[in-house]
């Protein structure tokens, strides 16, 4: 696989961001469908999983928000909808495929844009410990979604015109019909440098402004959940597919264990936070 070449990637798993493309084809190994009114259900079991994952997020939502004296609670807050809204999209976009491929493209630039946009929130997540503005004032969050709906926009059009030309600039050449180095830099490379961002920069908060050690242990929690479910979704799906006899994939995997991770980062906030427990009281030292 060379960069910018999602020929293998789209032909192994069922990614969101291969419906940009217009010789977009199911995987090779597919899961078993059912009719759905003009749609069809093409993955079932993280159809299950989305829904599950969209529960836990608006409950993280809600325990997040309840937690009047802590840090970032309205941030958090932010970046749990979003994953929500983007499991719902997920939902549209990947479990279900249309008779229409044009919405099915519309879709598939709609996820791409929010995947770019949930990590780009996730970095602003990851600097709000460190009190560059006052955590939960009307400027931190107008930042976090004034910046969600930029790069949503941004990136959506990048999608956009990969998909359909808009500009003649960025859409595929029929002789490599899935080669875009500008969705590949946004959908694949930019979430594994966010990550690397935040994981520092929590690292950095820990280290230098707690007494305690304990909350690395969620932030590295997080991080295996994530790398699995990559591995799982990027490298393992069509083996669990074929394995399966076409009942799941690792779709199905990579859903549940993102949603884990975000669990582990709520653990990791939660515990980090003065709201949480006596046992923190005065060791947030800002």
């Amino acid at each position: 696989m060379k960069y910018g070449d999602f020929t293998s990637l789209c032909d192994r798993s069922p990614l969101p961001v291969c419906r940009v493309f217009k010789d977009y084809e199911l995987p090779s190994c597919s899961l078993h469908g059912y009719s759905a009114g003009s749609s069809f259900i093409v993955n079932l079991p993280d159809f299950v999983a989305s829904i599950i994952a969209f529960l836990v997020m608006m409950y993280l939502a809600f325990r997040a928000h309840r937690k009047i004296a802590a840090v970032g609670r309205r941030e958090i807050t932010v970046l749990f909808l979003l994953f929500a809204i983007m499991l719902a999209f997920n939902i549209a976009g990947a479990d279900f495929i249309h008779n229409s491929r044009t919405a099915n493209r519309w879709l598939g630039a709609v996820n791409t844009a929010l995947v770019v946009a949930f990590f780009c929130i996730l970095i602003l997540f990851g600097s709000v410990g460190f009190q560059f503005m006052a955590d939960g004032s009307f400027a931190s969050i107008l930042t976090f979604v004034g910046v969600g709906i930029v790069i949503f926009i941004t990136m959506g059009f990048i999608a956009v015109d990969t998909a359909f030309g808009v500009s003649s600039g960025l859409q595929p050449k029929p002789s490599q019909p899935f080669l875009s180095y500008g969705l590949f830099t946004i959908y694949l490379v930019f979430p594994l440098v966010a990550i690397v961002i935040f994981m520092v920069m929590q690292t950095i908060i820990v280290v230098k402004f707690l007494a305690v050690r304990r909350p690395l242990l969620w932030l590295l929690c997080a991080f295996i959940c994530f790398a699995v479910a990559q591995a799982l979704m990027f490298g393992a799906s069509e083996k669990i597919c074929t394995g399966s006899n076409s009942k799941i994939d690792g779709a199905f995997f990579a859903t549940l264990l993102d949603t884990a991770a975000l669990v582990c980062v709520y653990g990791f906030w939660s515990t980090i936070t003065v709201d949480d427990s006596e046992e923190y009281d005065d060791v947030y030292k800002y």
